[in-house]
């Protein structure tokens, strides 16, 4: 998968996520609770048939997204530093290899995003559920 459609992939799940969490605002605890189940199934598919990668970007968490990031921005100031010697030098041979390594980091850095995406749906509608159970107990409360 090329890294546009990777990015128009990650792009598609956002809006899914964010038209599933409009709708789970309307249901009941019961159907929140199965779209949860059914997100969790979803999830479970796609990291099951990418289960390496997205293992290993689980151990990369928190902890290592400022890490990351550094290592993005030094990556492409090299890329550019990089290029701007290869033009001079016409190495293309050498200019082909740093593009296929940039084109890794960055199929890397969206298969994180791509769980990122993943832990986010999980938690807007465990929000949601736990904000509809609260809302539930308080008008039983209130009987």
């Amino acid at each position: 998968m090329s890294i546009s459609e990777q990015v128009d992939a990650l792009q598609a799940r956002v809006a899914e996520l964010k038209s599933s969490a409009d709708q789970a605002r309307h249901e009941t605890n019961e159907q929140v609770e199965a779209r949860i189940g059914q997100t969790k199934a979803d999830i479970a598919a796609r990291q099951s048939a990418a289960k390496e990668k997205a293992g290993q970007a689980a151990d990369r968490t928190q902890s290592q997204w400022k890490s990351m990031q550094a290592d993005a921005a030094a990556k492409m100031q090299d890329l550019h530093d990089r290029i701007g010697r290869q033009r001079e030098q016409h190495d293309v041979k050498r200019a082909e290899r740093e593009a296929e390594d940039a084109e890794a980091d960055a199929a890397d850095a969206l298969d994180y995003a791509s769980w990122v995406v993943d832990q986010a749906e999980l938690a807007v509608l465990d929000a949601i559920d736990a904000r509809s159970w609260a809302n539930a107990r308080a008008a039983a409360a209130a009987q």
